[in-house]
């Protein structure tokens, strides 16, 4: 009996003493190696702050490069306005006429925050003039895409040069103003 009594003492001590003794050492043993491999990542990541820091200013430097050649505006509307203007003043720079600039409306969805704004532009001018006026479009300072180029027709101009009456349908990409 006493040899029961005493491997029941010792069961218990060992279920309700060791046991439990041991499992809070185990898990103090854990967060302390937790915490060790924590405060390494932080003392690599304090070493490689001025590399981390380059790192996100050239980041932030390349967004906002790429941001200036978005259509700006406080609406989409007012975006399409100064794309107007930009045509125009490339229409000018070309030495080509524009008869008409119309903006079309799409119900495009958004694609990673930008919306496309889409327009339609004829007018006329000799083929030096066209060239120009897409080599604009395609190197100047706003992201456009060129979508689709019609020549319609040419007529002979007293120069000799000819007179070509074109289409473009183009869009540019709509970043909202942060304010």
């Amino acid at each position: 009996m006493l040899a029961g009594t005493a491997l029941t003492l010792l069961t218990l001590v060992t279920v309700f003493g060791v046991l439990p003794l041991a499992s809070h050492w185990a898990e103090r043993a854990a967060a302390i190696a937790a915490t060790a491999e924590q405060r390494a990542r932080l003392r690599s990541l304090v070493a490689d702050e001025a590399r981390i820091g380059a790192a996100l200013a050239s980041l932030r430097d390349g967004r906002n490069a790429r941001s200036g050649r978005l259509l700006t505006g406080a609406t989409r509307a007012l975006a399409a306005s100064d794309l107007q203007l930009l045509l125009r003043r490339y229409a000018d720079q070309s030495r080509v006429v524009i008869d008409r600039v119309d903006v079309v409306s799409e119900s495009a969805t958004a694609q990673a925050g930008l919306a496309p704004v889409p327009v339609r532009v004829s007018g006329s001018g000799d083929v030096s003039g066209l060239v120009d006026l897409l080599f604009y479009l395609q190197h100047g300072e706003k992201l456009l895409v060129i979508d689709e180029v019609r020549v319609t027709g040419s007529t002979p101009r007293n120069d000799g040069m000819q007179l070509l009456t074109w289409s473009l349908r183009l869009h540019g990409y709509y970043g909202a103003v942060s304010s």
